[in-house]
């Protein structure tokens, strides 16, 4: 693992920048428009997984188990294809601002305090264990939900000469081919191509969401380092010369990081919004289904693997927005606690403005609905029990 360039530059969520160049969703020069492959990839989503699912659920409707797990899907896969074009609609404003955070970071390099460093190395780290233990751990649940299924079908045939029909395929879809969940021979190329699909889907997806996480957490270790610095002020011994060279990159990174954290706030605003109610209502169907079929155990596996995946994904962001308020909220401290008030006049009017644009709210919110922090990762689980008990009250009563 590489922790510098060498070049002068802060490697900045490295592995992550190399894995979306791999995809084609990351330019090697900034400025450039987003890469035809790229296009392609997010435009290919709907066809393979979307359009294919809604169709079932229109067309088959004599299983509910199968349609509540199609409409599980359906839910899910929207709020993936959303996060995609949200990536792409949104790409040159997330260019700008990872080399907003870059430049930041890279300012702050040669600190000599070995807090500053520590954090640097932190960021580096995290980015780097993050990005490498997540996709692969997110390849393997794909694979989980579509390859082993394909391969234990296919070991079968290959030992019995028989299979069971309706064949299995990575989600609940009609693509209209006859024959294709009856006859082994037509099956076996569609799912071999929709699971190479698949992983492809979900490795530009998995380095998407690491990327976002990255550069959210990067921006609240940026406001730790603000915060030594903020503590360095309170030198009251320091000579002038040096004291206001120290005010001044402080000011740049200030400004930089309000910056960053106002964009993502801006970008992630309706994403988060989405995020949250897909969650709320994808967990409910997929208790729903586990409910209703809990001894068959490949849908237990797949939506074990669903419910796993939202929950993660709305948990993290949810982690993160608590750490980006508290981590901004630090910075107010440390000046306020910087004994301010016994240096002399110019450089309390210096630090009362600063500490006037430290204490601007910063935070990520769903869509300016609420804002995204632990608490609210706990009222989503509430709403999702709430909508649960609700539709086992209405089934019952149909039953009935």
């Amino acid at each position: 693992m590489e922790l510098s360039n060498g070049q002068g530059k802060f490697p900045l969520i490295d592995l992550t920048i190399r894995g979306l160049k791999l995809m084609r969703f990351w330019n090697e020069s900034p400025g450039e428009p987003f890469s035809m492959i790229g296009l392609i990839l997010v435009a290919s989503y709907p066809i393979a997984w979307l359009i294919p699912s809604w169709l079932f659920i229109v067309s088959s409707q004599d299983n509910l188990t199968l349609l509540m797990k199609a409409a599980n899907e359906q839910i899910v896969f929207m709020a993936i294809f959303f996060k995609l074009c949200v990536f792409a609609i949104n790409f040159h404003r997330w260019e700008q601002l990872f080399y907003d955070l870059q430049r930041a970071y890279s300012s702050v390099m040669d600190d000599q305090s070995l807090d500053v460093q520590r954090i640097l190395g932190h960021v580096q780290k995290s980015s780097y264990f993050l990005t490498k233990g997540y996709t692969s751990l997110l390849c393997f649940n794909c694979a989980l939900y579509g390859v082993f299924p394909m391969l234990f079908v296919a070991v079968k045939y290959a030992i019995t000469g028989s299979y069971d029909t309706p064949l299995s395929t990575p989600i609940e879809a009609n693509y209209f081919i006859p024959g294709y969940r009856t006859h082994f021979w037509l099956w076996l190329p569609l799912n071999v191509m929709l699971n190479v699909l698949l992983e492809f889907h979900g490795i530009a997806l998995f380095l998407i969401e690491c990327f976002t996480w990255n550069l959210v957490h990067a921006t609240s270790c940026l406001f730790r380092v603000l915060q030594i610095q903020a503590h360095e002020l309170s030198n009251q011994s320091e000579r002038k010369d040096q004291w206001c060279a120290k005010f001044e990159r402080f000011v740049t990174t200030h400004d930089s990081v309000l910056r960053s954290a106002r964009t993502l706030e801006e970008v992630l605003s309706f994403q988060m919004l989405f995020l949250y109610m897909s969650t709320v209502f994808a967990l409910c169907l997929m208790v729903m289904v586990l409910s209703l079929a809990f001894k068959d155990v490949f849908l237990l596996i797949a939506m074990i693997c669903v419910i796993g995946y939202c929950l993660f994904q709305t948990f993290s962001f949810s982690y993160l927005g608590t750490e980006l308020i508290e981590a901004s909220g630090s910075v107010t401290d440390a000046i306020f606690h910087s004994s301010w008030y016994n240096q002399n006049v110019k450089r309390q009017k210096d630090l009362c403005f600063v500490l006037m644009r430290a204490k601007r709210p910063v935070k990520l919110t769903a869509g300016q609905f609420f804002v995204v922090t632990r608490d609210s990762f706990t009222e989503m689980i509430k709403q999702a029990y709430t909508i649960f008990t609700l539709m086992s009250q209405f089934l019952e009563e149909n039953d009935n």
